[in-house]
């Protein structure tokens, strides 16, 4: 804005000073007269009989010997302005012998332009034309532009500081789940590798096979989660992934029957309800990993002897296939299911569960919203009457 409206100003007054030397080469041709059909050749169609009026200038002679002005015509110019000029006499003077035959002198806060013609050796024909007139318009601009720039500025300013928060919440959100990525990471590696150091002390004591067992329990564990490490990970990754038509109901009944036995183990009630034959576009393998994910995050967070439900039917346009994992928890009203698929957040955090318990890595839910979206489908988490559901919704392809 500073470069665009000094750009603006500078023209301006060039095209002032422009006018100025035009103005005078004719008065000075002219013997002072401000010839009009000149005027009108040199100025343009922008000049006309009116516009000699807006020219507020003398003659004089100067003599560069004494250093004296003699006014020849003050017909269209007032008198305090010459005597701000005469002021100025013998700085013209050392002007008019050095050659210097035009120019533009500052006197009490006025501007003039000159042209002088030499008449005699000591002597020279001088028009003095007043830049003020001229350079009202310029000045009428600098004025809006100051006002135009610097409101600007302070427009951008405050609208910066409005949004500058919310263009920086991205980064302190991202450096927010690190921070509790590596917070949660660490108590999860640090918590195997604690009972691995133990059981290796006691099974060199007591040479027992039961801390060979635990062992091999916790390195699954660690092994677990650096698998879905590595695998959230890949996801991240710009990787094309062949899309195809898939039976979604085959692979979620597949899915589903996988998990009957843990749950039995759990005493817990599950049932399954799934349509036959629905198509969707997606890769065999990642769309098992989504149900697997859901279901597994189901019966986990479960209430003690509650209820996981599996349905996947057809939407009421039959357009779509819609999938829904539900599960008991009559303590989820106060859940925030918004931050459910936020990467690293951790679930037990939010449902308040026992960690032993509950050993999740808080990878699973954003490795399911990563797969949905790559599937062009939809999920969403909501909790009702004591229930948890989570729903996801894909384009059936006939």
């Amino acid at each position: 804005m500073i470069i665009s409206f000094a750009s603006l100003i500078g023209i301006s007054v060039f095209e002032s000073s422009r006018e100025a030397d035009q103005v005078l080469s004719i008065i000075v041709k002219n013997n002072g007269r401000l010839d009009v059909v000149q005027a009108k050749q040199k100025l343009g169609d922008q000049y006309n009989r009116e516009g000699m009026f807006k020219y507020r200038y003398f003659t004089a002679n100067i003599n560069t010997k004494t250093q004296k002005m003699k006014v020849i015509d003050d017909g269209h110019i007032v008198g305090n302005s010459i005597s701000s000029v005469n002021n100025r006499t013998k700085q013209l003077t050392l002007r008019l012998k050095s050659g210097q035959m035009k120019g533009t002198i500052r006197s009490k806060g006025m501007r003039f332009r000159y042209l002088a013609k030499k008449i005699s050796a000591n002597k020279y024909y001088v028009c003095f034309i007043d830049l003020s007139p001229l350079m009202q318009s310029t000045i009428l601009l600098a004025k809006y532009a100051l006002i135009f720039t610097f409101g600007g500025i302070l427009f951008f300013i405050v609208i910066m500081a409005l949004l500058a928060d919310r263009a920086v919440q991205p980064i302190k959100e991202a450096y927010e789940k690190q921070r509790r990525f590596i917070t949660n990471a660490g108590h999860e590696l640090k918590t195997p590798l604690a009972v691995i150091s133990a059981n290796a002390e006691m099974e060199e004591i007591l040479g027992n096979d039961e801390w060979n067992e635990s062992t091999k329990e916790q390195v699954v564990r660690m092994t677990g989660l650096i698998n879905q490490l590595i695998t959230l990970t890949r996801m991240s990754e710009p990787e094309e992934i062949v899309l195809s038509k898939i039976n979604f109901s085959e692979t979620a009944k597949q899915s589903a029957e996988s998990f009957k036995s843990v749950l039995a183990k759990d005493h817990k009630k599950y049932t399954v309800n799934i349509d036959p034959d629905l198509y969707v576009n997606a890769e065999q393998h990642s769309l098992l990993e989504l149900v697997n994910i859901l279901i597994d995050n189901a019966q986990k967070y479960c209430d003690p002897e509650g209820e996981v439900t599996v349905n996947l039917t057809k939407s009421r346009l039959n357009q779509n296939a819609v999938l829904t994992v539900s599960n008991s928890y009559k303590n989820g009203a106060d859940v925030d299911t918004n931050r459910f698929f936020e990467r690293f957040y951790r679930e037990d955090e939010s449902h308040h569960y026992d960690h032993e318990k509950k050993s999740g890595f808080g990878i699973g839910l954003s490795m399911a919203q990563d797969l949905v979206a790559t599937f062009g489908g939809k999920i969403n988490a909501n909790w009702s009457d004591g229930v948890m559901n989570f729903t996801v919704t894909f384009k059936r392809v006939h």
